[in-house]
């Protein structure tokens, strides 16, 4: 990457929530009753350093896209990256599968996190950004259009969400979604599983 691109991306790191930033997208986590689920995403990322240059200068220097088309390597060493494809102008083509077992935490490039807590509660969600780091996404001009879908089995007690739309079934059992057009919409849930 060039000096630029890489002094500019150190004086605002601390802001973003990784180096790539999801843009077009369609994720799903589907839930189990024992508490495993399985997770997948498809669509285009951007790289932050990138998003950055582009925002300043207006375009990539040759050097820095050839370093980006590098990062391709190192992604797909990543166990949940089933393809990974450099578009151009900082931007990646994703497809993510995750599958993991009740209890284990996922991180899928600071996309999207699992954890689970002490008490057994399940917590979904996107990273969070303070107002800051809101304006300095927003100031990039990335546009965000995607959807995350979570399903959850009848055993599932839904504590918290702020899901786009929900079931109405009785118990809230089924498919919770999201449909994300800002930076401003994180999606998050919380739930337990119960015996």
């Amino acid at each position: 990457m060039s000096r630029r691109l890489v002094v500019a991306f150190a004086a605002v790191s601390m802001l973003l929530t990784g180096c790539l930033i999801p843009e077009r997208f369609n994720a799903k986590a589907e839930f189990q009753p024992d508490g495993s689920y399985s997770f997948t995403y498809a669509g285009t990322a951007v790289h932050a350093m990138a998003a950055m240059q582009l925002a300043k200068a207006g375009k990539l220097t040759a050097k820095d896209d050839e370093s980006l088309e590098r990062e391709v390597a190192a992604l797909k060493r990543n166990p949940d990256v089933r393809r990974a494809t450099y578009k151009g102008n900082g931007r990646y083509d994703l497809a993510l599968e995750s599958k993991r077992k009740s209890g284990q935490a996922l991180d899928v490039l600071s996309i999207f996190t699992v954890r689970t807590g002490k008490d057994g509660v399940i917590t979904i969600a996107s990273g969070e950004l303070d107002e800051k780091g809101k304006k300095q996404l927003a100031q990039l001009g990335i546009k965000l259009d995607g959807t995350l879908d979570i399903t959850v089995p009848k055993n599932a007690e839904v504590l918290s969400h702020n899901a786009t739309s929900a079931p109405s079934l009785l118990g809230l059992v089924g498919t919770y979604s999201w449909k994300i057009g800002s930076i401003e919409q994180r999606p998050f849930m919380k739930i337990r599983m119960k015996s």
